[in-house]
């Protein structure tokens, strides 16, 4: 075997391996899905690695779309829509709530994580309060039907920000948090 087709049959069967054990995780959450979960940072990368918020892994149905300026229209986020219709939200990582309430008629929650990053959740009905400490895993809430933008299928919308060097919230792709991204060189014909 070539060296350029073990290397692609290792990261073939790591690959497997990750989406085997993900699938062998079946029926309801319990409170604390942590140890289902991968580790909260991805330290050869320096940067954190958040567990789904919706389990099994959701489906991707609103990609994050910025606006061009802060103040213009744009969807700030992504959408995911459960595979099995579950109803509860985990906490993407570990952190304090920042935020219960109803913003434009829904149900919101806000977490601050350690690295000056917060996740939003929307639409929600939690029973968190402001101040609570949450366990990557744990349940912020349940997912409304009501409100949601999604209709006629249920939506969570995920957000993150990353507070900058002066002091100011920025909306991130929340997908480059959530999913590890794998780089493969290939070589070159010659």
């Amino acid at each position: 075997m070539t060296p350029l087709r073990a290397i692609a049959s290792f990261a073939l069967a790591v690959t497997v391996a990750g989406v085997a054990s993900d699938a062998a995780v079946a029926g309801p959450l319990p409170t604390m899905a942590a140890s289902a979960r991968p580790a909260g940072s991805d330290a050869s990368r320096g940067r954190p690695v958040w567990a789904w918020p919706l389990w099994p892994a959701p489906r991707v149905v609103h990609a994050f779309d910025p606006p061009p300026r802060p103040w213009n229209p744009g969807h700030r986020g992504v959408d995911l829509t459960s595979r099995a219709g579950v109803e509860t939200v985990l906490a993407v990582d570990a952190g304090e709530v920042t935020h219960v309430g109803v913003i434009a008629g829904r149900g919101t929650v806000s977490i601050l994580h350690a690295g000056d990053i917060k996740s939003t959740y929307e639409p929600v009905t939690s029973t968190l309060r402001v101040g609570d400490l949450v366990a990557r895993g744990q349940v912020v809430g349940g997912l409304d039907l009501a409100g949601g933008h999604c209709l006629p299928i249920r939506c969570l919308h995920l957000g993150a920000l990353r507070r900058d060097s002066a002091g100011t919230w920025n909306y991130v792709d929340p997908l480059l948090l959530l999913a590890p991204i794998e780089i493969v060189l290939l070589p070159t014909g010659g």
